[in-house]
This record gives structure tokens, sequence and C-alpha cells, in this order.
């Protein structure tokens, strides 16, 4: 007689994190998503600080009685404003990104750690609701 097979092993879904992963604790750690957050912060600095305003045209650099480079300073204007609204665009976008990943830390943190005193939980709570309002306060208005 033999002895009975094991059942089958399920197949481990490609949309979940190994469990040995999740055991672990890997997956979420408040000083990995701090960072995180912090970096995406000092590249959006970075990215907002790309266009320098000595890039700008000059119009001492053309000859603008004549149409022609009348036209090509008024171009060099356009694209010179282009370049500040896409990285000012860019580094809005990694902006709000990384203060979304501080307020989730922040949340995550004050509800996961009981070990914390209960004003810490408190602070760290407020801090996250102050960062999720200033990302939606930005573009609300009442006009």
């Amino acid at each position: 007689m033999q002895a009975p097979l094991p059942p089958p092993q399920a197949a481990a879904s490609p949309y979940q994190p190994p469990a040995a992963a999740m055991a672990k604790g890997n997956m979420y750690s408040f000083q990995k998503w701090l960072m995180i957050g912090m970096i995406l912060l000092v590249f959006s600095a970075v990215f907002a600080q790309f266009p320098l305003s000595s890039s700008a045209p000059d119009i001492t650099d053309y000859d603008v009685t004549d149409e022609k480079e009348a036209d090509q300073y008024l171009d060099d204007m356009d694209s010179y404003e282009g370049q500040v609204a896409l990285f000012g665009a860019f580094s809005s976008i990694l902006q709000t990104g990384a203060i979304v990943m501080l307020g989730y830390a922040f949340f995550r943190e004050s509800q996961e750690d009981a070990n914390q005193h209960v004003a810490v939980r408190i602070t760290m709570m407020l801090a996250g609701v102050v960062m999720v309002t200033g990302v939606v306060g930005r573009s609300f208005s009442l006009f």
C-alpha cells in the first residue's frame, strides 16, 4: 500500500506578494515610505530649478526691427515658457506623489504601531490629514 500523496500546491497568484515576504514585513516599513517620499520631494525641487532664468532668450540678442528676427524671438520665448511649464508640471506631479506617500505612511503608522504614545499617534494622524488636505486643496476653487 502506498502512502497518500500530498494535495497539490495552489499556484501562486501573480497579483499577490509572496507569502514569505508578507511574513517578514518587507512590503511596508515606515522608514522606507518616508525615505521614498523625501527623495521624491528632493527630485521635485531639482526639476523645478531646471529652466534657469539665465537661459531665457534675451531681446538684445535679436534685431527686433527685422520681422524675421522678431518672429524668431517670439518663437524662442514661447519655447522657453513651454519648457518652464513642462518642468513645473513634472515637479508638481513628483511633489504630489511624495506628499501622498508621506501622508499614507503617517496614516498607516498611526494605525499599526500600538506601542507609541497616544499623542504621537494622534500627531501622525493629523500630519497625514494636513498632507492630504494640502494635495486636495491645490486644485480646489470656489470661483
